[in-house]
């Protein structure tokens, strides 16, 4: 290598050249020092550095891609944890009362007396 000139002799231009590329040689000089590290702890059967994979936040922030967008898929069919069934109640009409029309009402049997019991802390 040969020897550099005084620094003070050169021009803006030649020492903004020489800084390009002294910046170069130590990124070159980084990037063997680094092989090396990992060719080291290879052969000594350690483990290397871990080969961190980008994110892909960046992704998220530059603009979509134009077109369609893709639909969500639906649930499905919806299946019933109960049966379904209406029954008529046939009931006595108390003297004296008046008719003030139908309302519907839905009751949920529990399947067992027993289980019952328990979800109310009877048992």
């Amino acid at each position: 290598m040969p020897p550099r000139p005084n620094l003070s002799d050169l021009s803006r231009a030649e020492l903004e050249a020489l800084l390009v590329e002294l910046l170069g040689d130590v990124s070159e000089l980084k990037g063997i020092v680094a092989a090396q590290r990992d060719e080291i702890a290879r052969l000594k059967g350690l483990k290397g550095r871990p080969s961190i994979k980008p994110s892909g936040m960046e992704n998220a922030t530059g603009p979509t891609p134009g077109g369609k967008p893709d639909k969500r898929p639906g649930r499905g069919k919806v299946t019933l944890r109960v049966a379904v069934e209406t029954e008529v109640l046939a009931v006595t009409v108390p003297p004296g009362s008046t008719f003030k029309g139908y309302e519907l009402y839905q009751v949920q049997e529990l399947e067992s007396i027993q289980n019952r019991g328990v979800l109310l802390g009877l048992v």
